[in-house]
């Protein structure tokens, strides 16, 4: 027997448990990694979830680069869920210049040094992962996949790096957390009810995730370019037996420091503010105890017109002195991109819709590519500027 027909086989057999499992999975009969164990079931999805059909191939594509996902995958994904992952605010201004900051900046090579190893590997907040590029949290995986957050964290994990979970996943937390063994974060909007959150967060601290991320930038709401609020298909909300994304439950609009106290009592795990893009308020997330900080501005979904991620970096590292981790996410999709981001002070970086686009292409197995894509990339950039590990990375091997 050839090894894609094991692959097929095994694959399907554990895509039987999935589907039994979880409502989503279980109308496409996706296959899935062998290695995952059977997720707890999950309550029945509403009739509208159940209508939609997300792709469900697991395979291992072909690619150039993380800047070709995006059109491939929209030859497989319905138009609503292609849309949807794909769109921005406004005139999507800062989606775009989330990627052309990096061009702006240059990496200058120094050859003759004698030695060509490279060592991508990083600790972050105690987890140590085999490059310093995570995959960043995005809400319903289910849109993309039929294995939804399983397949994606499988395919982290097969690439030796650390997932995040969205509050909003397709899959409940503890779904997930069974899907792999390999790190995860878990990411929160804070409900209305405290009761809620915190039933939620003493779930993820029992679940074994090792972070929470407090997305900070999404109190004003999210419009598309056309003036209009982006259209979620509906899907099941694993954290939340009997919503749908097309009826979410409430979420504060009134965050403020005392959420994240709360957030770091009740969980007890660090706390990390993803949304920051001022030197003024990584400061004040070492002053609050934060664990670290993520510099984001939402892939541009939030609001338009705010700088590119590689733009905020650089005050933003001087204010915080590597008192804290920094991961900064948007616009990468070069292993170049990565590099300059480490060398402008980043200690990680967050791939957002890269991975989406992968997990809709081929499941895990292509989650796991476009992770090592960008990491052999990263490797290749190391080799021309003679760097060794990541440690060495700095300003002094690019222009700005």
């Amino acid at each position: 027997m050839n090894r894609k027909r094991r692959e097929f086989l095994s694959g399907t057999a554990v895509a039987a448990t999935l589907a039994a499992a979880h409502p989503l999975l279980a109308q496409t009969g996706a296959a899935e990694n062998p290695a995952a164990a059977k997720p707890p079931a999950a309550k029945a999805a509403s009739a509208s979830a159940a209508e939609y059909v997300a792709p469900a191939e697991i395979k291992k594509i072909e690619f150039n680069s993380l800047r070709d996902l995006d059109g491939e995958a929209q030859k497989v994904l319905p138009p609503i869920a292609f849309r949807y992952i794909s769109n921005a605010a406004g005139d999507q201004w800062t989606r775009r210049e989330n990627e052309l900051a990096y061009k702006r900046i240059t990496i200058t090579p120094r050859y003759l040094t004698g030695h060509t190893d490279t060592d991508t590997k990083i600790t972050l907040l105690g987890a140590t992962i085999g490059m310093p590029v995570i995959v960043s949290v995005m809400g319903g995986h289910g849109l993309a996949h039929a294995t939804a957050e399983a397949g994606t964290a499988q395919g982290a994990h097969a690439a030796g790096t650390l997932f995040t979970a969205g509050s909003q996943s397709t899959l409940s937390m503890e779904q997930i957390a069974q899907a792999t063994p390999g790190p995860k974060w878990f990411q929160i909007y804070m409900p209305a009810d405290a009761g809620k959150a915190k039933e939620l967060l003493q779930r993820a601290h029992a679940a074994g995730f090792l972070a929470v991320v407090l997305t900070i930038d999404s109190v004003g709401g999210a419009e598309t370019q056309a003036g209009r609020r982006t259209t979620f298909p509906a899907i099941p909300i694993g954290n939340f037996p009997g919503e749908t994304s097309d009826a979410r439950p409430a979420f504060k609009s009134d965050i403020g420091w005392d959420d994240v106290t709360f957030i770091q009592k009740t969980s007890g795990l660090p706390v990390i503010l993803k949304g920051v893009l001022s030197p003024e308020m990584a400061t004040l997330a070492v002053e609050h105890g934060c664990g670290g900080i993520q510099v984001s501005n939402h892939g541009g979904r939030s609001l338009d017109d705010v700088p590119a991620t590689i733009t905020a970096l650089p005050r933003i590292a001087e204010s915080v002195r590597g008192r804290i981790p920094i991961v900064v996410d948007g616009g990468i999709r070069r292993g170049q991109d990565v590099f300059k981001a480490l060398a402008l002070g980043a200690n990680a970086v967050a791939l957002g819709r890269p991975i989406m686009y992968s997990l809709a292409l081929g499941g895990w197995m292509a989650v796991q590519q476009a992770l090592e894509q960008i990491n052999g990339e990263l490797q290749a950039a190391m080799r021309h500027t003679g760097l060794r590990n990541i440690g060495e990375i700095s300003k002094k091997s690019i222009n700005v």
